[in-house]
């Protein structure tokens, strides 16, 4: 009998265990983050329609190619008083609490930025941020943007205007920066040029110098989502922990990185001789930032060298990133390394302390 008993109770405990088993297993098919199953991030125009977050610089400027637009000078490059949305596949961060997502608005002539006067006010201190993807704020809403961050500080000492040019150049990078300058920017009066550089500008080929420094694992079929979800992420956690380097990309290759430069020394000419200032601010890449030695490194520092034999002031964010964890405290979503509002803050801050402290803020 009591043989029976025992029989009896393994029994159910096999049964009971295997139920447990099939209901974490459904539920977790059902509920569980899956292996790297985000749609895509994107662009939902008021009728409905997706435009992948991949095309975000054609889209903006109306769908074709930057620098289009019909406008008298001063003017930027993109879709005047745009209205759309740009949302992504479960969002971690609160500041998507619309359907569909953010708001994305531009001004009438063509800024993601207020409407702001063309003759610049008595008193005021006007900056133009320069950039693309970054400074135009992808992912983030526009008052988190680093510009408006920067705008924000300034106003506390005075009227300020820091108008946000992120895509606004007609161009992807610096090379069209100084021709803008010329062409529009002027006729907006500013006392500053702030150059937000991200380290693709400096790329010989598209995604040669990725915002992702890994490629990431596929998942491995399996017949438990469970056991793969597990092995999936062990499979990305030992992709994060190879190191990478891209400097050769750039150094065997400078021809796109030789034309910035040159790009760059004509935006300074241009500057020092209508008695602006300019900054340039270099942007990390969010990707393996608590790996040493850090895969972008060697190209911050052909950055900051070629700042100094060019007189250029030069920020290297880097620090204030490297050692932190990127995707769960600064990408705008699994899928996007954009910098979200908390990177966005630390570089709009930062910036501003660095304006304070070479003495480029008025009194």
């Amino acid at each position: 009998m009591a043989r029976r008993s025992w029989s009896f109770r393994l029994l159910l405990l096999a049964g009971s265990t295997g139920v447990a088993l099939v209901g974490a297993e459904l539920g977790f098919r059902w509920f569980g983050p899956g292996t790297g199953g985000y749609g895509p991030g994107a662009f939902y125009t008021p009728n409905g329609i997706a435009i992948p977050v991949a095309e975000i610089a054609n889209y903006l400027s109306g769908g074709g190619h930057l620098g289009g637009g019909d406008l008298e000078p001063p003017a930027g490059r993109l879709t005047p008083s745009l209205r759309v949305k740009q949302g992504y596949d479960r969002p971690r961060w609160d500041y998507f609490d619309a359907p569909l997502g953010i708001e994305v608005r531009h001004n009438s002539r063509g800024f993601r930025d207020e409407e702001f006067p063309v003759e610049k006010p008595a008193g005021e201190f006007r900056v133009l941020a320069f950039g693309d993807s970054f400074t135009w704020g992808s992912g983030v809403l526009a008052e988190d943007a680093w510009p408006h961050i920067v705008e924000g500080r300034l106003r506390q000492g005075g009227s300020a205007q820091v108008v946000n040019c992120g895509f606004a150049c007609g161009t992807y990078n610096p090379t069209g920066y100084d021709a803008w300058l010329r062409s529009d920017g002027l006729l907006l009066s500013p006392d500053m040029v702030i150059v937000g550089f991200c380290l693709n500008d400096m790329e010989p080929k598209s995604n040669a110098v990725p915002m992702l420094s890994y490629e990431p694992p596929k998942p491995e079929p399996s017949f438990s989502a469970i056991l793969a979800y597990a092995m999936w992420t062990q499979a990305v956690r030992a992709a994060r922990q190879r190191p990478h380097d891209f400097t050769p990309v750039v150094a065997n290759d400078p021809t796109v990185w030789n034309a910035v430069q040159q790009a760059l020394r004509d935006l300074k000419r241009t500057c020092d001789d209508n008695g602006i200032a300019l900054v340039l601010a270099i942007f990390p890449m969010l990707s393996q930032l608590d790996i040493e030695p850090y895969p972008y490194a060697g190209l911050i520092t052909m950055v900051r060298e070629f700042c100094a034999d060019a007189g250029i002031r030069c920020l290297d964010l880097g620090p204030e990133f490297i050692g932190r964890t990127d995707e769960l405290e600064l990408w705008v979503h699994p899928t996007d390394q954009h910098p979200n509002h908390v990177g966005h803050e630390i570089m709009g801050n930062r910036i501003f302390e660095f304006l304070q402290a070479e003495g480029l803020l008025p009194e």
